[in-house]
Protein backbone atom coordinates (compact mmCIF):
# COMPACT_ATOMS: atom_id res chain seq x y z
CA UNK A 1 0.00 0.00 0.00
CA UNK A 2 1.40 3.38 -1.01
CA UNK A 3 1.92 5.85 1.83
CA UNK A 4 0.66 9.42 1.53
CA UNK A 5 2.96 11.91 3.22
CA UNK A 6 1.62 15.00 4.93
CA UNK A 7 4.37 17.48 4.00
CA UNK A 8 3.04 20.11 6.39
CA UNK A 9 3.32 17.67 9.28
CA UNK A 10 6.86 16.85 8.16
CA UNK A 11 7.67 20.56 8.17
CA UNK A 12 6.34 20.82 11.72
CA UNK A 13 8.42 17.81 12.76
CA UNK A 14 11.53 19.25 11.13
CA UNK A 15 11.06 22.65 12.75
CA UNK A 16 10.55 21.15 16.21
CA UNK A 17 13.58 18.90 15.73
CA UNK A 18 15.84 21.71 14.50
CA UNK A 19 14.72 24.31 17.08
CA UNK A 20 14.64 21.85 19.99
CA UNK A 21 11.13 22.50 21.26
CA UNK A 22 7.48 22.91 20.29
CA UNK A 23 7.53 26.37 21.83
CA UNK A 24 10.40 27.55 19.61
CA UNK A 25 8.82 25.95 16.54
CA UNK A 26 5.49 27.66 17.25
CA UNK A 27 7.21 31.03 17.53
CA UNK A 28 9.17 30.49 14.31
CA UNK A 29 6.17 29.31 12.26
CA UNK A 30 3.59 31.54 13.97
CA UNK A 31 1.42 28.50 14.71
CA UNK A 32 -0.04 27.59 18.10
CA UNK A 33 1.70 24.91 20.15
CA UNK A 34 -1.44 22.71 20.43
CA UNK A 35 -1.85 22.78 16.64
CA UNK A 36 1.74 21.64 16.12
CA UNK A 37 1.47 18.87 18.72
CA UNK A 38 -1.86 17.66 17.28
CA UNK A 39 -0.52 17.40 13.70
CA UNK A 40 2.63 15.61 14.79
CA UNK A 41 0.57 13.11 16.85
CA UNK A 42 -1.68 12.55 13.83
CA UNK A 43 1.38 11.87 11.66
CA UNK A 44 2.72 9.43 14.27
CA UNK A 45 -0.60 7.53 14.41
CA UNK A 46 -0.87 7.39 10.62
CA UNK A 47 2.60 5.91 10.19
CA UNK A 48 2.77 4.02 13.51
CA UNK A 49 5.93 5.75 14.68
CA UNK A 50 7.04 7.82 17.66
CA UNK A 51 9.10 10.87 16.76
CA UNK A 52 9.83 12.49 20.12
CA UNK A 53 10.34 11.28 23.65
CA UNK A 54 10.53 13.31 26.84
CA UNK A 55 13.81 13.51 28.73
CA UNK A 56 13.20 15.62 31.77
CA UNK A 57 11.87 18.96 30.62
CA UNK A 58 13.32 18.52 27.15
CA UNK A 59 12.36 16.40 24.18
CA UNK A 60 14.68 14.07 22.28
CA UNK A 61 14.51 12.51 18.85
CA UNK A 62 13.73 8.81 18.67
CA UNK A 63 15.89 6.64 16.35
CA UNK A 64 13.34 6.87 13.51
CA UNK A 65 13.16 10.66 13.92
CA UNK A 66 16.95 10.88 13.70
CA UNK A 67 16.78 9.00 10.40
CA UNK A 68 14.12 11.38 9.09
CA UNK A 69 15.95 14.57 10.07
CA UNK A 70 18.50 14.70 7.24
CA UNK A 71 16.06 13.83 4.41
CA UNK A 72 13.56 16.41 5.65
CA UNK A 73 16.34 19.00 5.84
CA UNK A 74 17.13 18.34 2.17
CA UNK A 75 13.43 18.31 1.29
CA UNK A 76 12.75 21.75 2.73
CA UNK A 77 16.02 23.14 1.38
CA UNK A 78 14.78 22.14 -2.08
CA UNK A 79 11.40 23.66 -1.32
CA UNK A 80 13.16 26.93 -0.50
CA UNK A 81 15.09 26.74 -3.76
CA UNK A 82 11.85 26.20 -5.70
CA UNK A 83 10.37 29.25 -4.00
CA UNK A 84 13.43 31.33 -4.94
CA UNK A 85 13.25 30.10 -8.57
CA UNK A 86 9.59 31.13 -8.78
CA UNK A 87 10.31 34.53 -7.20
CA UNK A 88 13.25 35.03 -9.57
CA UNK A 89 11.01 34.18 -12.51
CA UNK A 90 8.63 37.01 -11.62
CA UNK A 91 11.44 39.47 -10.81
CA UNK A 92 13.46 38.45 -13.88
CA UNK A 93 11.02 37.07 -16.50
CA UNK A 94 13.79 36.95 -19.13
CA UNK A 95 15.96 34.80 -16.89
CA UNK A 96 18.69 35.01 -14.25
CA UNK A 97 22.13 33.43 -14.44
CA UNK A 98 23.74 32.66 -11.08
CA UNK A 99 27.49 32.04 -11.13
CA UNK A 100 29.51 31.11 -8.06
CA UNK A 101 33.30 30.90 -8.15
CA UNK A 102 36.41 31.04 -6.06
CA UNK A 103 38.39 34.29 -5.98
CA UNK A 104 40.62 33.42 -8.91
CA UNK A 105 37.64 32.55 -11.08
CA UNK A 106 35.63 35.66 -10.25
CA UNK A 107 38.58 38.07 -10.48
CA UNK A 108 40.53 36.65 -13.44
CA UNK A 109 38.27 34.43 -15.57
CA UNK A 110 34.60 35.23 -15.11
CA UNK A 111 34.57 39.03 -15.77
CA UNK A 112 35.40 38.54 -19.46
CA UNK A 113 32.91 35.70 -19.85
CA UNK A 114 30.16 37.66 -18.09
CA UNK A 115 30.78 40.65 -20.38
CA UNK A 116 30.55 38.49 -23.51
CA UNK A 117 27.42 36.84 -22.13
CA UNK A 118 25.66 40.16 -21.42
CA UNK A 119 26.40 41.35 -24.94
CA UNK A 120 24.43 38.35 -26.20
CA UNK A 121 21.77 38.31 -23.45
CA UNK A 122 21.34 41.90 -22.22
CA UNK A 123 17.92 41.07 -20.77
CA UNK A 124 19.17 38.22 -18.53
CA UNK A 125 20.15 39.21 -15.00
CA UNK A 126 23.57 37.96 -13.88
CA UNK A 127 24.57 37.41 -10.25
CA UNK A 128 28.20 36.51 -9.46
CA UNK A 129 29.22 35.38 -5.97
CA UNK A 130 32.77 34.88 -4.67
CA UNK A 131 33.36 32.13 -2.10
CA UNK A 132 36.02 29.49 -1.52
CA UNK A 133 36.11 26.36 -3.67
CA UNK A 134 34.35 24.13 -1.16
CA UNK A 135 31.50 26.61 -0.77
CA UNK A 136 31.20 27.03 -4.54
CA UNK A 137 30.67 23.30 -5.00
CA UNK A 138 28.21 23.09 -2.10
CA UNK A 139 26.18 26.00 -3.46
CA UNK A 140 25.72 24.09 -6.71
CA UNK A 141 24.78 20.88 -4.93
CA UNK A 142 22.17 22.83 -2.97
CA UNK A 143 20.78 24.37 -6.21
CA UNK A 144 21.78 27.85 -5.04
CA UNK A 145 23.70 28.55 -8.25
CA UNK A 146 23.57 27.54 -11.91
CA UNK A 147 27.31 27.32 -12.60
CA UNK A 148 30.12 26.77 -10.11
CA UNK A 149 33.80 27.34 -10.91
CA UNK A 150 36.28 26.14 -8.31
CA UNK A 151 39.66 24.57 -7.65
CA UNK A 152 39.95 20.81 -7.36
CA UNK A 153 42.83 18.47 -6.56
CA UNK A 154 41.77 15.79 -9.04
CA UNK A 155 41.12 13.18 -6.36
CA UNK A 156 37.88 11.15 -6.54
CA UNK A 157 34.93 13.05 -5.09
CA UNK A 158 31.53 11.34 -5.03
CA UNK A 159 29.79 14.72 -5.03
CA UNK A 160 30.99 15.35 -8.57
CA UNK A 161 29.44 12.15 -9.93
CA UNK A 162 25.96 13.65 -10.03
CA UNK A 163 27.18 16.81 -11.80
CA UNK A 164 28.30 17.82 -15.26
CA UNK A 165 32.00 18.73 -14.80
CA UNK A 166 34.70 20.13 -17.07
CA UNK A 167 38.33 20.97 -16.41
CA UNK A 168 38.81 24.54 -17.64
CA UNK A 169 42.37 25.29 -16.67
CA UNK A 170 45.32 23.80 -14.81
CA UNK A 171 47.29 26.24 -12.68
CA UNK A 172 50.34 25.99 -10.42
CA UNK A 173 51.01 27.48 -6.98
CA UNK A 174 53.97 29.56 -5.88
CA UNK A 175 55.42 31.16 -2.77
CA UNK A 176 55.35 34.96 -2.80
CA UNK A 177 56.65 37.79 -0.64
CA UNK A 178 56.94 41.56 -0.89
CA UNK A 179 59.82 42.71 -3.14
CA UNK A 180 61.61 44.08 -0.04
CA UNK A 181 61.57 40.68 1.73
CA UNK A 182 64.95 38.96 2.12
CA UNK A 183 63.57 35.87 0.32
CA UNK A 184 62.45 37.85 -2.75
CA UNK A 185 63.61 36.14 -5.97
CA UNK A 186 65.91 33.89 -3.94
CA UNK A 187 66.30 30.11 -3.94
CA UNK A 188 65.23 29.06 -0.43
CA UNK A 189 64.87 25.56 1.04
CA UNK A 190 61.30 24.54 1.82
CA UNK A 191 62.21 23.96 5.50
CA UNK A 192 63.40 27.57 5.83
CA UNK A 193 60.34 29.02 4.13
CA UNK A 194 58.01 27.12 6.46
CA UNK A 195 59.60 28.79 9.49
CA UNK A 196 58.44 32.20 8.28
CA UNK A 197 55.10 33.73 9.34
CA UNK A 198 52.46 32.93 6.73
CA UNK A 199 49.44 34.81 5.43
CA UNK A 200 46.83 32.39 4.13
CA UNK A 201 43.24 31.84 3.09
CA UNK A 202 40.74 30.30 5.50
CA UNK A 203 40.44 26.56 6.15
CA UNK A 204 38.46 24.87 3.36
CA UNK A 205 40.03 27.06 0.68
CA UNK A 206 41.95 25.44 -2.16
CA UNK A 207 45.16 27.35 -1.41
CA UNK A 208 45.15 26.23 2.23
CA UNK A 209 44.60 22.61 1.19
CA UNK A 210 47.44 22.73 -1.35
CA UNK A 211 49.87 24.19 1.20
CA UNK A 212 49.12 21.33 3.59
CA UNK A 213 49.53 18.87 0.69
CA UNK A 214 52.95 20.34 -0.16
CA UNK A 215 54.09 20.07 3.47
CA UNK A 216 53.02 16.44 3.67
CA UNK A 217 54.73 15.53 0.39
CA UNK A 218 57.98 17.19 1.48
CA UNK A 219 57.91 15.90 5.07
CA UNK A 220 58.00 19.35 6.67
CA UNK A 221 55.83 20.87 9.38
CA UNK A 222 53.08 23.25 8.35
CA UNK A 223 53.94 26.92 8.91
CA UNK A 224 52.39 29.16 11.52
CA UNK A 225 49.47 31.04 9.97
CA UNK A 226 49.86 34.49 11.49
CA UNK A 227 47.22 36.22 9.36
CA UNK A 228 44.14 34.52 7.90
CA UNK A 229 41.72 36.06 5.42
CA UNK A 230 38.47 34.90 3.84
CA UNK A 231 39.65 35.98 0.41
CA UNK A 232 42.64 35.62 -1.89
CA UNK A 233 42.79 39.32 -2.76
CA UNK A 234 42.99 40.28 0.91
CA UNK A 235 45.73 37.68 1.41
CA UNK A 236 47.79 39.02 -1.49
CA UNK A 237 47.33 42.64 -0.40
CA UNK A 238 48.66 41.80 3.07
CA UNK A 239 51.79 40.27 1.49
CA UNK A 240 52.17 43.31 -0.80
CA UNK A 241 52.13 45.47 2.34
CA UNK A 242 55.33 43.76 3.47
CA UNK A 243 54.47 41.08 6.03
CA UNK A 244 55.15 37.37 5.76
CA UNK A 245 54.99 34.72 3.06
CA UNK A 246 52.03 33.28 1.20
CA UNK A 247 51.34 30.36 -1.14
CA UNK A 248 49.00 31.39 -3.94
CA UNK A 249 47.82 30.37 -7.43
CA UNK A 250 50.13 31.61 -10.18
CA UNK A 251 47.19 32.88 -12.21
CA UNK A 252 46.28 35.27 -9.39
CA UNK A 253 49.87 36.24 -8.48
CA UNK A 254 51.28 36.91 -11.97
CA UNK A 255 49.82 40.37 -12.46
CA UNK A 256 51.14 41.50 -9.05
CA UNK A 257 54.59 40.10 -9.87
CA UNK A 258 54.60 41.81 -13.27
CA UNK A 259 53.60 45.09 -11.59
CA UNK A 260 56.50 44.77 -9.13
CA UNK A 261 54.19 44.46 -6.12
CA UNK A 262 55.07 40.83 -5.35
CA UNK A 263 58.17 38.70 -5.76
CA UNK A 264 58.42 34.94 -6.09
CA UNK A 265 60.37 32.75 -3.69
CA UNK A 266 62.10 29.95 -5.62
CA UNK A 267 61.49 26.89 -3.46
CA UNK A 268 62.65 23.47 -4.71
CA UNK A 269 60.02 20.84 -3.87
CA UNK A 270 59.55 17.17 -4.73
CA UNK A 271 56.53 17.84 -6.94
CA UNK A 272 54.93 20.97 -8.33
CA UNK A 273 51.54 21.52 -6.75
CA UNK A 274 48.89 22.05 -9.40
CA UNK A 275 45.31 23.18 -9.19
CA UNK A 276 42.56 22.14 -11.57
CA UNK A 277 40.00 24.84 -12.25
CA UNK A 278 36.70 23.04 -12.70
CA UNK A 279 33.37 24.19 -14.09
CA UNK A 280 30.35 22.29 -12.85
CA UNK A 281 26.62 22.44 -13.49
CA UNK A 282 23.65 20.14 -13.25
CA UNK A 283 22.40 17.98 -16.14
CA UNK A 284 22.88 20.14 -19.29
CA UNK A 285 19.65 18.86 -20.80
CA UNK A 286 17.76 20.51 -17.92
CA UNK A 287 19.57 23.85 -18.10
CA UNK A 288 18.18 27.01 -19.65
CA UNK A 289 19.65 27.76 -23.08
CA UNK A 290 21.40 30.87 -21.78
CA UNK A 291 23.14 28.85 -19.04
CA UNK A 292 24.48 26.45 -21.65
CA UNK A 293 25.57 29.44 -23.75
CA UNK A 294 27.53 30.87 -20.83
CA UNK A 295 29.39 27.57 -20.51
CA UNK A 296 30.12 27.61 -24.25
CA UNK A 297 31.44 31.18 -23.97
CA UNK A 298 33.82 30.08 -21.20
CA UNK A 299 35.07 27.15 -23.25
CA UNK A 300 35.55 29.21 -26.41
CA UNK A 301 37.48 31.84 -24.46
CA UNK A 302 39.91 29.16 -23.32
CA UNK A 303 40.19 27.63 -26.79
CA UNK A 304 38.19 24.54 -25.89
CA UNK A 305 35.58 22.95 -28.08
CA UNK A 306 31.92 23.73 -27.60
CA UNK A 307 29.94 20.86 -26.09
CA UNK A 308 26.33 21.77 -26.82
Amino acid sequence: MELTLNLHALLLFHTVASTGSVTAAAKKLNISQPAISAQIRSFERQHEVVLFEKKGRKIALTPIAQRLLQPTEKLFALEEQIRIILEDYHRHPRGKLRITGNYMATSVLIPKWASLFKQKYPEVAVKIATVNSEQALESLLQYETDVAIFGHDGLPDQRLQSLYCLELYRDTFQFVVAPSHRFANQGIAVEAVMKEPFIMREEGSTTRKRLIQLCEENNVSSPAIELEFNGLNETIQAVVAGYGVSFVPSLAANRFIQAGELAEVLVPVKKTITNRIMLAAHDPSLLENYVRDFISIALNSLGQKEIF
